[in-house]
């Protein structure tokens, strides 16, 4: 008899590790990070975990013996699956044993390595001791009593998978994160195909975007009252709804055709789609396209180090560095333009050379040439600090990435609504569209799935499934809890 254990992404959007046991062999599907638990124990800076214990100690990890590095007894666990490049999704994996094997795409494998090189190494993200076995879309990978056949998905970064799974008699499908609405649409295509060619027993299914209609009242509860507290000075949000990636990219492209001064634009920082749409919309405005270093450096590697396409070319793309103080003066406020700085930077400063804006210059040129520029960053209130010299110049602010919608989410959106009415900026927009699957795409995979049992995870509502398509059985799972399959 196989089984699955629920050690995260259930009831909760994010940090997916799923146990998949079966006779001897066992096999977590993704070991993510799991940023909900760690923000109701954690507050960064002041309380922190020290170690691997600590998280065991909040059950972010799974209490398993010798499955992480600090163990002396071997682990009994054979593999971990990784889906896609998402700190959700593979963010604890530093913390294994070396003893278990890592399977993952190659473009995953190189993307999760960039955006490590882009941090501080520290305890959480040491990973030379990680064993990475790569695999592409159709090979049939054998771990003892199981096999599964990795399918490449679209999502909103490159390197993403859903897995068909044999484990004896039993085939399962995981979908990872997936969408039918990006550029990479037909790889989803290729993955409903595969599966409409398997009987599928037991379907895990992401369900993102599986909410109440009216879930939106908790941001615009909080708009309201931060309009009250604030005034008139308070940006109004203007929403346009987007249902592709193709349409965000042409509504950017014809919004910042009407703005006068900087653009400043927040997407998250591995949305590798948005940052190609919002560089064909600086491109179709005559604005030069600047990146904050982690999406730049992210950028110019997936070039040089993958074989993927359509990306912006790194010869086309600018830099806005961080301000980081230089060490060796006693001046407070001096800043340096290489020396001190963390290793990615000073290879983008290298690749880079003129495209490299940076210091009091820099952000004078910026200020002083505003129309010029669209710029893409991963945290707008510290890109909107740093251009801050207390006098107006013309800006203009687009959020395009997902509202907020938790309390710790809020706090930092409070901030972002500061600094824009700060900047005099009385509107702003959003404009986005989600790197998972709507309502009625979901829908239909499953229906093309056609599973014996549908499992909903990386859900707030997996209750919501009942309603949503009809199949033989639903099994709602809880956290730590064995389903037998």
């Amino acid at each position: 008899m196989a089984s699955l254990t629920f050690y995260g992404g259930v009831n909760e959007i994010g940090g997916n590790k799923i146990l998949l046991e079966h006779k001897g062999t066992k096999i977590f599907l993704d070991f993510g990070k799991n940023f909900n638990r760690e923000n109701q124990y954690f507050d960064f800076p002041l309380v922190q975990p020290f170690f691997i214990p600590d998280l065991k100690k909040i059950k972010a990890l799974p209490d398993i013996k010798g499955l992480y590095r600090n163990d002396s007894e071997k682990t009994d666990i054979d593999a971990v699956l990784i889906s896609h490049p998402h700190v959700d999704h593979y963010g604890y994996i530093p913390l294994l044993h070396e003893n278990v094997e890592i399977h993952l795409g190659e473009a995953t494998k190189e993307i999760i390595q960039i955006r490590n090189e882009t941090y501080l190494k520290n305890w959480q993200r040491k990973m030379d001791h990680l064993k990475f076995k790569t695999f592409k879309t159709g090979d049939q990978i054998q771990i003892k009593d199981i096999s599964f056949k990795p399918i490449h998905v679209d999502h909103s970064v490159p390197g993403s998978y859903g897995f068909i799974i044999y484990v004896g008699e039993k085939t399962l499908a995981y979908t990872g994160d997936l969408r039918a609405h990006g550029y990479k649409k037909k790889l989803t295509e290729d993955f409903v195909d595969a599966l409409k060619k398997e009987n599928i027993d037991i379907m895990l299914c992401e369900g993102t975007n599986i909410k109440p209609e009216d879930e939106d009242t908790f941001l615009r509860y909080f708009e309201y009252l931060f309009r009250k507290r604030i005034g008139e000075e308070a940006p109004k949000r203007i929403r346009k709804f987007c249902k592709t990636e193709e349409a965000v990219r042409k509504e950017i492209t014809n919004v910042v055709k009407d703005m006068k001064g900087l653009v400043i634009v927040e997407a998250n920082a591995a949305d590798v789609d948005r940052m190609r749409s919002l560089h064909q919309a600086a491109e179709a405005n005559n604005r030069d396209f600047l990146l904050c270093p982690r999406q730049a450096y992210l950028i110019s590697e997936l070039n040089s180090r993958t074989d993927i396409k359509d990306l912006p070319e790194t010869r086309n793309i600018c830099v806005i560095l961080n301000r980081i103080k230089d060490r060796s003066s006693e001046i407070e406020g001096v800043e340096t333009f290489k020396k001190w700085r963390h290793e990615f930077q000073r290879s983008l400063i290298d690749t880079c050379g003129e495209r490299v804006f940076w210091g009091p210059e820099g952000r004078a040129e910026i200020r002083a040439n505003p129309d010029k520029y669209l710029i893409c960053t991963d945290n707008a209130t510290t890109m909107m600090l740093e251009l801050w010299e207390g006098e107006h110049f013309p800006c203009n602010f687009i959020l395009s990435k997902s509202e907020p919608f938790s309390e710790e989410m809020v706090i930092n959106f409070d901030k972002l609504l500061h600094w824009l009415a700060l900047y005099g900026i009385k509107e702003y927009y959003q404009i986005h569209v989600s790197g998972h699957c709507e309502r009625k795409d979901l829908e239909y995979i499953i229906k093309a799935c056609d599973p014996e049992v549908l499992i909903p995870i990386h859900t707030q509502h997996p209750e919501m499934f009942r309603n949503l398509v009809k199949v033989k059985k639903i099994e709602i799972p809880i956290f730590e809890g064995k389903v037998e399959i």
